[in-house]
C-alpha cells in the first residue's frame, strides 16, 4: 500500500478499536453498577462522613461543634452534597441510595457536558466519544460512579458553567446562569473555581471584558452568599471548624512535595490516569502554542495546579483526580483535532490507552464478584451487637446512622488532627474508652496487624488509642469488613 493511502485504513483500526474498548468499558461499568446498587461495596469511612452530614442535616445539625453533646464533628467538606442527600434520601429511602445515585448523577452530567463541549468546538463524534470513554476508564470517575461523595457533582456544576460561556458571544441570561452553577460548585467543593477562572481569564485575553466582570463580579457575589449562608445556618462555628481541619494535619515540608504526592497516588491506586494526563501535557503544550488565548490550555493549567495544591495536604484520595482527569481529556482531544499532522497518532494513542484502560476495569469487576458487601456486613454487625444504650464508636460512622441513631464520631481521621491541636476538647472521648463508655468499637482495619497499627497510630484515632482500646475492650467478632471489640468486664 502507497503512503499516501496508509492512513485512511489505520484510521479505521483505530476507530473500530476505540468502538470496541468504548462498548466494553461501558458494558463492565453497568455491571458493576447493577452490583453496587445491591451491595454497596464502596462505602467506606470517608462515604461515611459525607452521609453522616446528611443525617445530622436531615436532624437539624449544621456542621455539628468540634465537641457537643452529639460528640465529635469536625469536618473540611462543603454543604451542598450532603444537603442534597439528605433531602433525596426522604424520596429514595435511604442515605445510601440518595448518596450512590447523586455522586452517579454527577457523572453522568459531566460526561454530558465533556461531549457537548467538544461537539460545540468541532470535535469528531468518533474523538467526543472516545473521550467520554476515557474518562470513565480511570478509577476516579469509577470511584465517583459507584461512591458516595460530592466531586462529580462540583465538577458536573463547573462543567455546564463552562458550556454556557463557550459562545462568541454570550447573552446577559446565560453569563449570570453560568455564575450560578458556579456558585453551586463552589457550595459543593471548596476548590472548584478553575472553570470561572479559566473563563475569565480566556474573556480578558479575548478583551470581553464587560462579560468577564459580568461573570466575575456575579460568581463572587454568589460565592459570598454561600458562604455568609454557611456561617448562618452553623450558628457561626463553620470557620472555626474548618480552621481546626482544613490543613489536614499536614507539615510545610509535606505541603512542598505535592507533586509527588499526586503522581505516588496516581501510580499506585490510579495508573490508567497517567495515560491521559502525561500525553495532555504534551499535546497541550503544541496547541497552546498556536491558540494563546483559547480557554482550553488555560483550564487545564488552572485545574492542574488547584490538584496538585490539595495534594499538598494529607488524607487526600483519588477523587480529587476527577476534574484533572476531564481537564486532560478535554485538552487532549481538542488539540488532536485542531492539528491534523496530529489525528492519525492521536486517534491511535486513544485507542491504545483505552485498550490497555480496559485492563484494570476488567480487574475491578472481577474484584466486585468476590467483594464484601457493606450492606450485609453492616447489618451483620448491628444484628449481632446486644441491646446496650451507650453509644457504639463506630470508624466508618455509616455503621451508627444504619442503626437509627447519630455518629458519635464524625470522623476519626479528623478526630486525629482536633487531639493535636485541641487536646483539651477530647478528654471525654478517652474517658469514654478508659470507662468502657462504648457498648461496642466496630474498626475497618485488624489494629492487631503491623499495618493496623500503623493506621490507627498516624491516621485515624492516633494517640493512645490502641493502648487503650487492648486494655479495656475484646475483639468480641469479625466480619468480612470489620472488627468489633466489646468492653471487657470491670475489674474487681
Amino acid at each position: 500500500m502507497s503512503p499516501e493511502g496508509s492512513p485512511k485504513p489505520l484510521l479505521k483500526l483505530y476507530s473500530s478499536v476505540i468502538l470496541l474498548a468504548s462498548i466494553a468499558i461501558t458494558a463492565i461499568l453497568l455491571i458493576r453498577i447493577a452490583l453496587n446498587l445491591q451491595n454497596q461495596y464502596f462505602l467506606t469511612h470517608v462515604e461515611g462522613v459525607w452521609l453522616a452530614c446528611a443525617y445530622d442535616f436531615t436532624h437539624g445539625v449544621f456542621y455539628r461543634p468540634l465537641f457537643s453533646s452529639l460528640g465529635y464533628g469536625g469536618t473540611r467538606y462543603f454543604p451542598l452534597y450532603f444537603v442534597l442527600t439528605g433531602a433525596f434520601s426522604k424520596v429514595l429511602g435511604s442515605f445510601e441510595t440518595a448518596g450512590i445515585a447523586l455522586s452517579a448523577a454527577g457523572v453522568i452530567a459531566a460526561l454530558a457536558a465533556v461531549y457537548i463541549v467538544l461537539r460545540r468546538v468541532n470535535v469528531s463524534i468518533l474523538l467526543s466519544a472516545a473521550a467520554v470513554t476515557s474518562i470513565l476508564a480511570v478509577a476516579s470517575a469509577q470511584q465517583a460512579l459507584l461512591g458516595a461523595k460530592g466531586d462529580s457533582i462540583a465538577a458536573a456544576l463547573n462543567l455546564w458553567g463552562v458550556v454556557l460561556c463557550l459562545s462568541a458571544k454570550t447573552r446577559r441570561a446565560a453569563v449570570y446562569l453560568a455564575a450560578l452553577l458556579f456558585t453551586l460548585a463552589f457550595a459543593t467543593k471548596l476548590t472548584t473555581v478553575f472553570g470561572v477562572v479559566a473563563i475569565v481569564l480566556a474573556w480578558i485575553l479575548a478583551r470581553r471584558y464587560k462579560e468577564a466582570w459580568q461573570l466575575a463580579a456575579a460568581t463572587a457575589a454568589g460565592c459570598i452568599l454561600v458562604l455568609a449562608s454557611m456561617y448562618l445556618a452553623s450558628g457561626g462555628r463553620v470557620f472555626a471548624i474548618f480552621r481546626a481541619c482544613a490543613g489536614g494535619g499536614g507539615s510545610f515540608s509535606y505541603t512542598l512535595q505535592a507533586p509527588v504526592h499526586l503522581l505516588s497516588k496516581a501510580m499506585d491506586v490510579d495508573p490508567a490516569f497517567l495515560l491521559f494526563l502525561l500525553p495532555a501535557v504534551v499535546f497541550g503544550v503544541h496547541y497552546f502554542r498556536e491558540n494563546k488565548f483559547d480557554v482550553f490550555p488555560i483550564y487545564f493549567a488552572l485545574v492542574l495546579v488547584v490538584t496538585t495544591v490539595i495534594f499538598g495536604s494529607p488524607g487526600i484520595g483519588i477523587n480529587h483526580l476527577f476534574d484533572l482527569q476531564i481537564a486532560a481529556v478535554l485538552l487532549l482531544a481538542i488539540a488532536i483535532s485542531r492539528a491534523p499532522a496530529f489525528i492519525e497518532i492521536g486517534t491511535g494513542f486513544l485507542a491504545f490507552a483505552l485498550t490497555v484502560a480496559l485492563v484494570p476495569t476488567s480487574q475491578s469487576l472481577h474484584g466486585d464478584l468476590t467483594r464484601p458487601s457493606f450492606r450485609r456486613d453492616t447489618a451483620e454487625v448491628l444484628d449481632r451487637l446486644p441491646a446496650d444504650s451507650r453509644p457504639i464508636l463506630a470508624e466508618n460512622p455509616l455503621i451508627v446512622v444504619n442503626s437509627g441513631k447519630a455518629p458519635y464520631l464524625l470522623d476519626p481521621f479528623m478526630f486525629r488532627i482536633l487531639a493535636m491541636k485541641h487536646p483539651e476538647l477530647v478528654g471525654d472521648f478517652w474517658e469514654k474508652i478508659k470507662g468502657r463508655g462504648f457498648a461496642a468499637i466496630v474498626l475497618e482495619r485488624n489494629p492487631a496487624t503491623a499495618e493496623g497499627k500503623t493506621w490507627y497510630t498516624d491516621t485515624h484515632f492516633g494517640g493512645e488509642f490502641l493502648r487503650d482500646l487492648d486494655a479495656h475492650y475484646a475483639l468480641s467478632f469479625a466480619t468480612a469488613k470489620s472488627y468489633v471489640y466489646m468492653p471487657k468486664p470491670a475489674q474487681p
